[in-house]
């Protein structure tokens, strides 16, 4: 069975060619380039990864993927985001993300279509656990999961300023 990738940046460019080099690999691929179609299209169908924008206008990254979590809670993600201090590693801001909202993987903007088709596969290829509770308890507190730890997050974590 093909997977099911939700893909979301403001950025057109950056969805063109995820899209391009996920669809090339054989994925099953949809677009959004805001929180509100991403939430319209978790509502009409159903995703193995999401793979989302840490910094979009309105609604960041983080509380949309607590969001989505609500309505599926067992999907995978990565975050990706070039406003994070690159000088933090990879590893590091997964292990934070995945503390405080679950996020299975971070990617430090520009990412490669290597990077990104490697780092899909991997996800993808992980088995979710077979223990039923684990899951049930995964998906109940996802479902519980407040905005304000997506928030927390934000906070904690280096965030490059924008320039004016």
């Amino acid at each position: 069975m093909t997977s099911r990738i939700l893909i979301v940046d403001d950025e057109t460019i950056v969805l063109g060619s995820f899209e391009r080099a996920l669809t090339l690999e054989g994925y099953a691929t949809w677009v959004a380039t805001n929180s509100q179609e991403a939430l319209k299209l978790c509502q009409e169908n159903s995703f193995d990864l999401v793979i989302l924008d840490f910094i979009m206008p309105g609604m960041d990254g983080l509380e949309l993927l607590t969001r989505i979590r609500k309505q599926q809670p067992l999907v995978r993600s990565i975050v990706i985001s070039g406003k994070i201090d690159t000088g933090v590693e990879e590893s590091q801001v997964s292990k934070s993300l995945g503390q405080w909202v679950e996020a299975d993987a971070y990617l430090h903007k520009p990412v490669s279509a290597t990077k990104l088709k490697e780092a899909v596969a991997s996800l993808l290829s992980e088995q979710l656990p077979d223990d039923w509770q684990v899951i049930a308890r995964k998906a109940v507190k996802g479902q519980e999961f407040k905005i304000k730890n997506a928030k927390a997050a934000s906070k904690n974590l280096k965030i490059l300023k924008r320039k004016k």
